[in-house]
């Protein structure tokens, strides 16, 4: 049930009180399990630690980086997950007649989900793994084995380290110094840093962007589905390029390349890929919401795969 076609953030409210509201339990349920997975990298990498690993961990940089890349695949696969389940409310008959008939938009009860399964989904990683640091000190004197420097925070470190990685705003001057690499060259190789570290933003964003098409298309196990669908078709695709020559279907690109050199720099290209890339991100997020709009109360059979 829509109530008009403007858009109405009062509505948008309603519509996310009562969404939460209605699964608090379920939400609970999974925040403990993002803090249980934070939790248990800390007494993992805490146990593990033992004298043979002295060498191993010298400083405390190195002692932080599993955390760091624990933390990583934990955010990753937390954002990737419940992107398919963005239409969770919308899998059985009742839950769908009640959400449909809620007297807001459809593009408002869209943008509802959407905002609980990226931005909540990194607000409950955020707290989940600050709230682990507090308890890994609940747990900290029963390893008497770790060395005082070790007995650290930290949550400030390996997150730091994660946004080090990932952040386009970084510089690379010191360690290009070492290589010897002229001064001169370093704005260069920094506004391709930047330009690259983007690209792989893009990238990221449009591989999340499927799993939000697999979350309003699948009904059951979307997550796995989606994934299995995306190998599949990651398959047939490699299957295909490795029977194709590349001469003969990219030679026509690597002369325009040579022949545009003078214009075609690394931020043109970066550019026009990264557009390229929106473009297709776009697509997809309009693909699922309308997906979304077509959802009725009783589904076709092949939608309850």
């Amino acid at each position: 049930m829509s109530t008009n076609n403007c858009f109405s953030f009062a509505r948008l409210g309603m519509v996310m009180k009562r969404d939460f509201m209605e699964n608090w339990k379920r939400n609970l349920y999974v925040f403990l399990g993002i803090f249980i997975a934070f939790l248990a990298v800390y007494l993992f990498n805490m146990s593990a630690y033992n004298e043979l690993w002295t060498e191993t961990y010298k400083e405390v940089s190195q002692y932080v980086n599993p955390h760091t890349a624990s933390f990583a695949f934990i955010t990753s696969f937390s954002l990737f997950y419940f992107a398919t389940e963005m239409m969770r409310n919308m899998r059985t008959k009742e839950n769908r007649l009640s959400y449909l008939m809620l007297p807001a938009s459809m593009l408002e009860k869209f943008v509802s989900r959407a905002l609980y399964v990226t931005v909540g989904t990194m607000l409950m990683v955020f707290v989940a793994s600050l709230l682990a640091e507090a308890v890994h000190w609940v747990f900290m004197p029963f390893f008497d084995d770790i060395p005082d420097k070790f007995r650290i925070c930290v949550w400030p470190e390996a997150w730091g380290n994660v946004w080090e990685t990932i952040s386009p705003f970084k510089t690379k001057a010191d360690f290009i110094a070492n290589e010897g690499t002229s001064p001169e060259t370093w704005p260069r190789v920094e506004r391709s840093i930047f330009f690259e570290i983007m690209l792989v933003y893009w990238m990221a964003l449009w591989w999340h962007s499927l799993y939000i098409i697999g979350g309003n298309y699948f009904g059951k196990y979307a997550f796995f589905k989606t994934t299995g669908t995306l190998i599949l078709l990651g398959v047939v695709i490699g299957y295909m390029l490795s029977n194709v020559n590349p001469k003969e279907c990219f030679g026509w690109f690597e002369e325009f390349v040579i022949n545009n050199e003078e214009w075609l720099t690394e931020e043109v290209v970066a550019g026009v890929v990264g557009f390229i890339i929106f473009c297709f991100t776009s697509f997809n997020w309009w693909l699922s919401y309308k997906l979304f709009t077509r959802q009725q109360v009783i589904e076709p059979k092949f939608r309850l795969l």
